[in-house]
C-alpha cells in the first residue's frame, strides 16, 4: 500500500504531526505503516498528517506520496523544499518547539552543558513505535551542530504558535551566531506600591 494524498472524508482523523484534527475536505497525507495488530503478514494501516506537518515530520512519506500523484497542493514548492531539507538533514524532523527552560536541570543534547533557567531551548522529538516521544533539548546555538542546519525558524514558528516576532528574532540570531548558552529572560521590575 503506497503513501497517498487525499481529501479528508470526515474530519475525524487527527494529524500525527501536530495532534489536531484534519478538517473535512482538506488535503491530508496518508503514510502507509505496518499494522502490528492485524492478523496475517503484510497488513498495513495509515498515519494521517496535514501536508505541512508531513513535510516537517515525515519528509520521505510526503515526497513519495507526491511522486505518485498528479495533485498540486497549496504551497507545493515550499512543502517539497521543506521535505527535501528533512531528508538531507536526517535529524531535522526531530526539531519541535522553542520555549524557555523551566529549571536549570536540563542539559543540551549537543554540548552536554546545562540550559539555564528561563533561557531559550529547542525541544526535540523522536519517532519510535508509531508515535513521537520527547527527546530532550538543545541550546539554539547548538542546533546547527546537532541537526546540520540552522534553518529551523519556520518550523519552530509552526509548532510554537505563541512565539512572538521578537522571540523569533532573538532565537534566529542565536541560531545564526551559534551561541551555545541561553541568556535568561529579562527580569520584570517590581510594581510600584
Amino acid at each position: 500500500m503506497p503513501h497517498l494524498i487525499e481529501r479528508a472524508a470526515t474530519g475525524r482523523a487527527k494529524c500525527r504531526g501536530c495532534g489536531t484534527a484534519i478538517a473535512k475536505d482538506t488535503w491530508r497525507i496518508g503514510e502507509a505503516v505496518p499494522n502490528l495488530f492485524a492478523d496475517g503478514e503484510g497488513a498495513e494501516s495509515r498515519h494521517w498528517y496535514h501536508p505541512r506537518c508531513a513535510a516537517y515530520r515525515r519528509p520521505e512519506a510526503l515526497l513519495q506520496a507526491l511522486d505518485g500523484s498528479d495533485i498540486t497542493l497549496d504551497g507545493h514548492d515550499a512543502l517539497v523544499e521543506a521535505a527535501r531539507q528533512g531528508v538531507t538533514h536526517q535529524r531535522l524532523p526531530r526539531v519541535h518547539q522553542a520555549g524557555r527552560a523551566s529549571s536549570g536541570r536540563a542539559s543540551c543534547r549537543q554540548c552536554r552543558t546545562a540550559i539555564v533557567k528561563d533561557g531559550w531551548r529547542i525541544s526535540l522529538l523522536f519517532w519510535e513505535d508509531g508515535r513521537y516521544s520527547p527527546a530532550g533539548f538543545l541550546h539554539p546555538g547548538c542546533v546547527a551542530a546537532y541537526v546540520g542546519t540552522s534553518d529551523v525558524i519556520e518550523r519552530l514558528r509552526f509548532f510554537t504558535p505563541d512565539l512572538t516576532d521578537a522571540d523569533a528574532t532573538v532565537i534566529g540570531e542565536a541560531l545564526a551566531a551559534g551561541v551555545t548558552t541561553s541568556a535568561p529572560a529579562p527580569e520584570t521590575p517590581p510594581a510600584a506600591e
